[in-house]
């Protein structure tokens, strides 16, 4: 095996999984409008986003970005990161869970929710979008179709997270993430053995995707565009702060 073998795999992967998403693009615009038009109305309307297990980086990818938009509500639990080590696994499978950290959350009927999950089964994620729906917040979910499909919903109800909400935008990553078969670069001795997770990539890729169409989608209804410019850049801290100030009271993490 050459030197860089191994990195000319993965980037070859995450190449082709960017090609692969181009096709969601009708799903992009839907999910973007329906995100757009839950901020219209009050001026401090918001939108909540929430993951688990590494998906709780494209949350925390959605919130606070230089580029990004303002008007998020992260829904962070530090359990239900790699900051609750080895429990995270087992309380994203924890019925009731959702409800409690929905319970503690300001939601308002006519907003949206994006839902990251790879896999789309566990009873968390799968309660948090059923939690919202009867809020009556649209949703729109983040998932793998390939690895949701092929795989038992862990919730009682039998439903995963596709199934549940108003616009599905598939990853296309394969089931168990992981993307370059070892076998293909080492040849006999690694059969079967996979490695280069693609959600996150992927996943960061249709998040900004989509903030960018509905920065686009306000500007073009008169609004305007509700992004957060660089702190690192001169002269922008009044206009960050202003935006910070009317959204400020919608989530704790902006206090």
């Amino acid at each position: 095996m050459h030197p860089g073998t191994g990195i000319e795999a993965y980037l070859s992967r995450v190449r082709r999984a960017h090609q692969e998403i181009e096709c969601e693009r009708p799903s992009l615009v839907q999910a973007a409008r329906l995100l757009a038009d839950s901020l219209e109305g009050e001026p401090d309307r918001v939108i909540h986003v929430f993951g688990t297990g590494h998906s709780h980086l494209l949350v925390e990818e959605a919130f606070w970005r230089a580029g990004g938009l303002v008007p998020v509500n992260p829904i962070l639990d530090p359990n239900l990161t790699a900051f609750g080590g080895s429990r995270a696994s087992a309380l994203e499978r924890l019925e009731g869970y959702a409800e409690v950290l929905l319970s503690g959350e300001e939601v308002r009927e006519g907003e949206a929710m994006v839902i990251f999950s790879n896999s789309g089964i566990n009873a968390v994620p799968v309660e948090m979008a059923l939690g919202a729906r009867e809020r009556g917040l649209g949703i729109v979910a983040i998932t793998s179709l390939a690895h949701s499909r092929s795989v038992e919903s862990r919730h009682p109800s039998g439903r995963k997270l596709f199934e549940l909400a108003d616009v599905t935008i598939d990853t296309h990553v394969p089931p168990g993430d992981a993307a370059v078969e070892l076998s293909g670069v080492l040849g006999d001795g690694a059969d079967g053995l996979r490695a280069g997770p693609l959600s996150t990539v992927v996943g960061a890729a249709l998040l900004n995707a989509l903030a960018v169409e509905v920065a686009c989608l306000r500007a073009a209804s008169g609004a305007e565009p509700p992004v957060f410019v660089s702190q690192n850049l001169p002269g922008v801290e009044e206009r960050n702060e202003t935006l910070l100030d009317r959204y400020r009271p919608r989530s704790r993490f902006y206090r």
